[in-house]
């Protein structure tokens, strides 16, 4: 929807998402089966939502690579304390 009403100028505009969950875990699909349904969603549609990262670090790494192809999401806002736990998957991000 933003890029069809963006049109030409979809290339020059940066998008950004705010990230209510960030959890570096082994047991994302675990740990999101307990948590989404507090959101009435469930733990597929949390892991599918630019809202939620959760996952080991290369998931999570995966993850945001995946948006920006989808979404041209360029520009990722973690809430409070999770941004000290995503620094790894900053870290990685960095390096590639």
């Amino acid at each position: 929807m933003v890029r069809e009403a963006a049109g030409e100028r979809f290339g020059s505009i940066e998008l950004q998402t705010r990230i209510h969950l960030g959890v570096i875990t082994g047991d994302a699909h675990g740990l999101l089966s307990a948590a989404a349904p507090a959101f009435g969603i469930t733990a597929e549609q949390a892991l599918a939502s630019p809202h939620a990262l959760v996952g080991t670090v290369d998931e999570c790494v995966d993850r945001i690579e995946g948006w920006r192809e989808r979404w041209g999401i360029s520009y990722i806002s973690p809430m409070g304390g999770s941004a000290e736990e995503m620094a790894p998957v900053v870290e990685r991000l960095a390096s590639r």
